[in-house]
């Protein structure tokens, strides 16, 4: 009774260990490429480059040591971006930075009238571009944990 086991498990077993490996190796024939650097548009990169700083703070955050920079784009004169820059690690996952227009308070959750600026990386300058024409407006910056659904942090009034 148990040889008959035996034999067809050592079938089942041989046939297998051709199929998996041979499956493993279409599977990585057959995968799609991953779009290298190369493919950005030519103007892309120069534009990067291309800002003059309006201001520079190191004490503009309550509770993050946060280098903020304003910048604005010499090619597209109504473009303002935030650079942000932590100068210590905030231990939170998934920090999102937002704008927040007007003299809104801050309470222990996000305003409705907050902008998705982007993802904020910590230690690596990131530059984010403020929403529609923010010429003459005032607001204040927050970071968000997503996965916490709680604010870190929360800038002073910043005058554009």
């Amino acid at each position: 009774m148990i040889r008959p086991l035996r034999q067809r498990h050592r079938i089942m077993i041989t046939t297998l260990s051709v199929i998996i490996p041979t499956a493993f190796a279409l599977g990585i024939v057959r995968r799609n490429q991953l779009p290298s650097s190369d493919s950005f548009p030519a103007g892309a990169a120069a534009e990067i480059y291309s800002y003059t700083e309006l201001w520079s703070r190191n004490d503009l955050w309550d509770k993050a040591l946060i280098r903020t920079r304003l910048l604005r784009s010499t090619s597209r004169p109504q473009r303002l971006v935030i650079e942000l820059t932590s100068m210590k690690q905030i231990v939170r996952p998934d920090l999102l930075a937002y704008w927040v227009p007007g003299n809104a308070r801050t309470s222990d959750t996000l305003p409705d009238s907050a902008f998705l600026l982007g993802s904020f990386t910590q230690f690596i300058p990131i530059q984010l571009d403020l929403p529609g024409q923010p010429a003459k407006q005032t607001g204040i910056l927050l970071l968000y944990s997503l996965a916490d659904h709680e604010i870190v942090a929360t800038s002073k009034q910043i005058k554009l």
